[in-house]
Formats: C-alpha cells, sequence, structure tokens
C-alpha cells in the first residue's frame, strides 16, 4: 500500500522487467548505437500507427526540427501552428531560420482552430510559389496543428485548407501517441496519420517513456530518407561510414534507449488501457465539482490522454490552488503558462500573432493539471482529487 503521506509526483514511467530485459539484452550485445533494436522500435510503432515508415530519433523536439527542414521550411518562411503548447512547437521552426505565426485555439479540444487558420490564410497573398504572410511577406511554408493534451486534431478539416495551396502539414503529436479520429467516412486513423510528417515523443512523461527520445512517421519516402540521413550528421544510409552528402545532426538515439521503446510498445494497449481507466477514475470523482470542468472530447476522438487537466473557473485564483495542492503533497501545474508568444524569445512580436489569441490566453490562465500515469493507485487518484477539491474552495477569490 502506498504511503498517504508520501508525495504524489506528476507524471512517473511504468517500467519493470520487460524494460530491464530488453537493455540488458542490448548491454551484453556491446552494440549501443545503429543497432537493430532501434528498427525493431520504428518496426513496432510504424506498424502501430498504422505508417509505411517511421524514424526514431533524440526527442520529440529533434523529430520536429527535422520535419520542418526535410519538407523544405527555410529563412524566407513562416509555420502557422499554435502558441498553447510546449516551446519546441515553435523553436522547432526558428531553427531554420523561419517565423512562427500563432493561431488561436478551439474551446473545446484546445488545437488549433481550423477557423482560425482559414481566416488566415483567407488574409494572404498569392504569389507563384504559394501563399505569403500579409505583414512579413514571407512564405506560408507549413501549417502544425498540434494534439494538445493527447487530443487528436481533426487533420482532413486542415488539410481542406492547406492542400489548395500545397502547404505541408506537420503534425506535432508528441503528446498524442496512442489517440484517434474519425474521418467522415467512419474509419478511424491514428493521429497524425493523414500529415505530411507527424512526430510523437517518449519523455518520462508520455504514454511510452524511453527517458529521451522521438519517432517522425510519414508517407512520403524522400522525407524518411532525408531524416535518416540529417539524424546521422548527414550520411545516407547505403553510405561509407565517414561519407556524408549533406549537412546533418546527431539526432540519434541509442539502442538503449530503443530497448526500453521496444518493450513499451509490446504493451502500448495495456498503458494505454490504464490511463484511461485513470482518466475516467478523475472523471466520475470530479464530476458536477463546482469551478471546475474536467476534459472532454470531440466526439471523432479518441484521445490517450497525456495529461489529465482541469479549467477553473475565473472565480478561482489557479495559482493560489496550484500551491494549496503542492504544499499538500500533489504536484500540480498550470499548463501552459506563459503560452508560447508570452516566452521571452517570442513576446511583443506582434509580426508572430496576426489576430488576438483569446482562447489561448484564456486557457493559459485557466488550466492546471494533476498527478496523472499509469500505474496511479485508486487511492492516489482520490487523494488527488479530494485534494483539488479543497484547493479549488481555498482559492475562490473574495467578491
Amino acid at each position: 500500500m502506498p504511503d498517504p503521506d508520501r508525495p504524489i509526483p506528476l507524471a512517473q514511467p511504468d517500467i519493470g522487467l520487460a524494460e530491464e530485459t530488453e537493455v540488458l539484452e542490448v548491454l551484453r550485445t556491446g552494440r549501443l548505437a545503429l543497432g537493430p533494436k532501434t528498427s525493431e522500435f520504428e518496426r513496432l510503432l510504424a506498424s502501430f500507427t498504422g505508417m509505411p515508415w517511421a524514424a526514431a530519433v533524440s526527442s520529440g523536439t529533434a523529430g520536429l526540427h527535422l520535419a520542418m527542414k526535410s519538407l523544405g521550411v527555410g529563412p524566407d518562411d513562416c509555420v502557422v501552428t499554435s502558441s498553447f503548447s510546449f516551446v519546441a512547437s515553435a523553436n522547432c521552426i526558428t531553427y531554420e531560420g523561419a517565423q512562427p505565426v500563432f493561431l488561436d485555439i478551439d474551446p473545446d479540444t484546445l488545437c488549433l482552430s481550423p477557423e482560425a487558420l482559414a481566416a488566415y490564410l483567407g488574409s494572404c497573398k498569392e504569389a507563384d510559389d504559394g501563399l505569403h504572410d500579409p505583414v512579413t511577406h514571407r512564405r506560408v511554408a507549413a501549417v502544425e496543428p498540434v494534439d494538445v493534451f493527447g487530443h487528436p486534431v481533426q487533420l482532413d478539416r486542415i488539410r481542406e485548407l492547406t492542400d489548395p495551396w500545397q502547404i505541408p502539414v506537420v503534425s506535432d503529436s508528441c503528446e498524442a501517441l496512442g489517440s484517434r479520429w474519425r474521418r467522415d467516412d467512419g474509419s478511424w486513423v491514428h493521429a497524425g496519420a493523414t500529415a505530411d510528417a507527424a512526430v510523437f515523443a517518449f519523455y518520462p512523461n508520455k504514454q511510452i517513456a524511453t527517458g529521451e527520445g522521438g519517432m517522425v512517421v510519414g508517407t512520403d519516402p524522400d522525407v524518411d530518407e532525408k531524416i535518416l540521413s540529417y539524424r546521422n550528421q548527414g550520411r545516407r544510409p547505403g553510405d561509407a561510414w565517414l561519407h556524408h552528402t549533406r549537412i546533418g545532426y546527431n539526432y540519434r538515439i541509442s539502442e538503449l534507449q530503443s530497448a526500453v521503446g521496444v518493450a513499451q510498445m509490446r504493451r502500448i494497449e495495456e498503458l494505454l488501457g490504464k490511463r484511461a481507466a485513470v482518466a475516467r477514475s478523475y472523471d466520475e470523482i470530479l464530476a458536477g465539482v463546482e469551478d471546475v470542468q474536467t476534459p472532454s472530447s470531440a466526439d471523432w476522438a479518441d484521445p490517450a490522454w497525456f495529461v489529465y487537466h482541469v479549467r477553473l473557473d475565473p472565480g478561482i485564483d489557479r495559482n493560489r490552488a496550484v500551491e494549496h495542492l503542492n504544499r499538500a503533497g500533489i504536484e500540480s501545474k498550470a499548463y501552459f503558462e506563459p503560452p508560447i508568444h508570452g516566452q521571452p524569445p517570442y513576446s511583443g512580436r506582434s509580426d508572430l500573432v496576426p489576430a488576438p489569441l483569446t482562447i489561448t490566453e484564456d486557457a493559459s490562465e485557466h488550466v492546471l493539471i494533476l498527478p496523472f500515469f499509469a500505474a496511479m493507485t485508486s487511492e492516489q487518484i482520490a487523494r488527488s482529487a479530494e485534494g483539488l477539491k479543497a484547493a479549488v474552495a481555498s482559492a475562490r477569490r473574495s467578491s
């Protein structure tokens, strides 16, 4: 039984004997990089997501960077994304000298708003090479929707807007492994599966964990070839050992990380099932709690929640609630606060924010996350939920 007074962490990977066995197997081979375990990890994830190829990299951020580079994003370009996300969603654009353009989000899914995207693209100027931003005159080189908190983006709605202009879509699915969405024909597809490239991440708080690590998936073999080369210092598959066709990066994943990933992928349905059960338990305990809105999903979505988030009523001082929870040994954080356009590298840049981000800023002021991981016990869930109730009661603003 867990110690009722022991702090409850925000996240915790579910690692056991299967992972230990895989790691020991790699250690005993003596091959710790560029080996068969990484290839196996890639095959397992490609099969699970229904994609023809997957390329493992050192992190989700590295994957996003290489996706942007491989799809031709460059210094004269801009990329449309949302600000309610982890900063890597914008940094991966900036790495290539391009600028992010932040649009508002949907109030229910918290993902990039198709309506905001339609309005923005409608304001752009037409040119021979596509659409150009009306303020900076940069070419709109890509759209990067983010599957926020594991809720998938309905990519067909995004592609209806981008395809007429041949604008590539890079799906930041780093928080969404295991999430699915339903197409108009009734078929279900994995998050990111209809993007030109989609990226998953395996930090210890994700659906599967390898410590650090990420994976790019897609359908275009040319993009796959570029990513495999860029991740390995520009060496193409099949090149001689010290032959480097292009300038690349050391974005390789290790065999040890891949070994953990292989074990986690073999348990993926178990891990997703545990996380779903934790989310349902939270939903049941917090149902009807005054001033607390639990996460919801669109009727076309089947999320694999990355975190369990709630939105507090404006009458609740969110920061006081977080402090109350943390003092009680229940780790909690405000998410995403500040949003990316409020971070020092991007703040005060009107050229990056073509329209008010009203919904983004409202979510940033009122969302908090509770402890959430596959191995949470019923006692930990109950303690966290009851702690939230007490925190909300203590953080009501005086009228």
